[in-house]
């Protein structure tokens, strides 16, 4: 046991039982001592309290607003250990909430705070800032690149914004989405697929969308990111309190979806019952663009005609549009 200490007996000179018990986070001692030894301890406290629902007492608070700027020197990798298992709690709203009261995000993540000055849509009470927090809620808990989908999905809102629209905000917003997991240090494939959803967010559902536009639809954004997609999208509307019939929509646009998967169309030219080989054997071709031209041109026709492919109908089809050339 240590000095003076009886065996089983707690030893507790700074009286942390008696703060887990009234559910209150403090710094030991000195707490601008405390973050100017390690500003990452700042970020700490908000993830303890946001992880462990605990209350972070007035004089921890006021030396993390005082001491916030220390945040800045604080490297990429270390920040993005800390965001990382703040998005892992049920509700992650509260530490990005918390690190704006407390000056923190506007260190190390100023186009988040600067979006609570955009007003959402032409809601002028529901900041882009707040609806950000409420997708990001409506995420799946266990699927990181969704968080940062959901955290970052309308990041080009305040850039974009003029006479109530956000024109291709999506597109300003997958720039800076992807410079901020840059800065952070997130690896390239969660940046990638981050990036992309983001990208891709915005589609509206119609109910006169033919078979075609459906498969197009997928076609565009990706078989494999289907889900995640649709996901976020949910979760946007939940963020923005849609009506009903917006989230009609999008069930309806998923079940046309999934029975097209079904149907086993083509959605990429691996898809296709021909390749570029088969192609360069039947017309004596040479390896180059024509090749390419041919086979991105029967892609076009089975999206429209899914019946197209087969192997004889593409290879008839094939000697035509080179013929046609």
């Amino acid at each position: 046991p240590p000095r003076g200490g009886k065996p089983g007996e707690l030893i507790d000179p700074h009286q942390g039982r008696k703060d887990l018990e009234a559910r209150v986070l403090r710094a030991v001692g000195d707490p601008d001592e405390r973050f100017g030894e390690d500003a990452l301890r700042m970020l700490r406290a908000i993830r303890f309290a946001t992880l462990l629902d605990l209350r972070i007492e007035p004089r921890t608070a006021e030396a993390i607003r005082r001491n916030a700027a220390l945040t800045a020197d604080l490297s990429g990798e270390r920040i993005q250990q800390e965001i990382t298992k703040m998005l892992s709690a049920p509700r992650p709203s509260v530490a990005f909430q918390m690190m704006s009261e407390l000056g923190v995000l506007a260190v190390i993540c100023p186009e988040l705070e600067d979006s609570k000055g955009t007003p959402q849509e032409k809601a002028a009470a529901f900041n882009v800032f707040d609806h950000l927090l409420a997708t990001l809620d409506a995420t799946p808990q266990d699927d990181l690149p969704l968080r940062l989908a959901g955290l970052f999905h309308d990041i080009g809102k305040p850039e974009t914004f003029a006479d109530g629209h956000f024109h291709q905000h999506e597109f300003v917003g997958e720039a800076k989405a992807r410079a901020i997991l840059r800065r952070w240090k997130f690896d390239k494939d969660t940046i990638a697929e981050v990036t992309h959803l983001i990208r891709h967010h915005m589609f509206w559902y119609q109910m006169e969308w033919t078979g075609s536009a459906v498969r197009r639809f997928i076609r565009k954004v990706g078989l494999e990111n289907i889900p995640a997609l649709f996901a976020l999208r949910r979760a946007d509307n939940i963020g923005s309190g849609a009506r009903s019939p917006r989230m009609y929509a999008l069930d309806a646009l998923w079940q046309r979806v999934q029975e097209e998967i079904a149907a086993a169309t083509a959605f990429s030219l691996r898809d296709l019952q021909i390749d570029g080989n088969d192609i360069k054997r039947e017309l004596g071709l040479e390896p180059g663009p024509e090749v390419g031209r041919i086979l991105n041109e029967l892609f076009e026709r089975v999206t429209d005609n899914p019946a197209l492919n087969e192997r004889d109908k593409l290879l008839a089809l094939a000697r035509e549009i080179h013929r046609a050339r």
